[in-house]
């Protein structure tokens, strides 16, 4: 049986194309109410300072921790970072949104430390949050695009200009 190893940091990169406008992939992102929706772990988000900090309630691996938050950069339409300020495990993940074809390209970047025990199990605590991860943004793909597919009726109208 090989050693697990003893990893202080953990990353990861995604790639995830959206069929929708940046802008309506960065509106939705951004509204952090929206997490429990597409991210399994988060069983609740509320905003403590509105643009600026916000608290989670997150399960994973069997433990359940709030987590409080900070949005660390936030560029209308391009970028949207945040990191842990209040949490067991110190993560940052930064958004960055371009457009590709119709639709958006959503690029994702997270960084974990591992402190403690964590840093014992890291190699099933990173496959594990990996799996997650790359699920979660399958599911704001699936999210955003069906919402889409919605009656135009179901969502306020757009002006021309938009």
């Amino acid at each position: 049986m090989a050693a697990q190893p003893n990893l202080r940091w953990m990353e990861f990169d995604l790639e995830q194309p959206i069929d929708c406008p940046v802008d309506e992939v960065f509106a939705y992102v951004t509204d952090v109410r929206n997490v429990p929706k597409w991210q399994e772990s988060a069983e609740s988000v509320e905003w403590i300072e509105e643009g600026r900090r916000f608290r989670e309630r997150r399960t994973f691996m069997g433990r359940t921790a709030d987590v409080e938050m900070e949005v660390t950069a936030l560029e209308r339409g391009r970028r949207f970072d945040v990191r842990a300020v209040n949490a067991p495990v110190k993560f940052e993940i930064r958004h960055s949104f371009e457009t590709r074809d119709s639709g958006t390209l959503l690029r994702v970047h997270g960084t974990a430390k591992l402190g403690g025990a964590l840093r014992f199990a890291a190699g099933m605590a990173k496959r594990q949050a990996e799996s997650q991860f790359r699920r979660d943004f399958q599911r704001l793909k699936a999210v955003l695009e069906r919402r889409d597919e919605e009656s135009p009726s179901d969502r306020p109208p757009r002006l021309a200009e938009e």
